[in-house]
C-alpha cells in the first residue's frame, strides 16, 4: 500500500483548545440536566413578550386596497355570470321559438292548411323580414 504522508504532530496549546471548543447545544426545551422547561418560562426567557408590536400605517392602506380589489373582482365575476345566464336564456328562448315554428308548420302541412304568408315566405327562401 501507498504510505500516507502526515505532518508531524504538534502539541495543542490552551489557546487552540479554547478556539476549537464547541459550546453545548442551547435548547429552549431542555436544560443541561435534561429537565423540560415549562412553556411560560421559555417564553419569558425568550423576551418576545417584552417588545411592543408596531404596525406600519401603510399596512392598513394595503389591507384596505386588497379588500376593495376583492369586492371589485367579485362584482365583475357576478356581472359575467349574470350576462352568461342571460345569453343562455336568450339562446334557449330562440331555439324554443324555432322548434315551435317548425312544429306549427309541420301540423299545418299534415292538415293540408296553407301556412301563413310570413311563414311561407320564410320557408320559400325569402328569409327574414317580409
Amino acid at each position: 500500500p501507498v504510505p500516507v504522508m502526515h505532518s508531524p504532530p504538534k502539541k495543542v496549546t490552551q489557546k487552540d483548545m479554547l478556539d476549537w471548543k464547541i459550546p453545548p447545544c442551547v435548547s429552549n426545551w431542555k436544560n443541561a440536566k435534561g429537565y423540560t422547561i415549562p412553556l411560560d418560562k421559555r417564553l419569558a426567557a425568550d423576551g418576545r413578550g417584552h417588545s411592543q408590536v408596531v404596525i406600519n400605517d401603510k399596512f392598513a392602506q394595503f389591507a384596505e386596497s386588497l379588500v376593495i380589489a376583492q369586492e371589485v373582482a367579485r362584482e365583475g365575476i357576478t356581472a359575467r355570470i349574470k350576462e352568461k345566464e342571460r345569453q343562455q336564456r336568450m339562446d334557449k328562448d330562440r331555439k324554443d321559438d324555432e322548434l315551435r315554428q317548425l312544429a306549427r308548420d309541420a301540423r299545418m302541412m299534415r292538415t293540408g292548411v296553407a301556412p301563413p304568408a310570413a311563414a311561407a315566405s320564410m320557408s320559400a327562401g325569402g328569409g327574414g323580414v317580409p
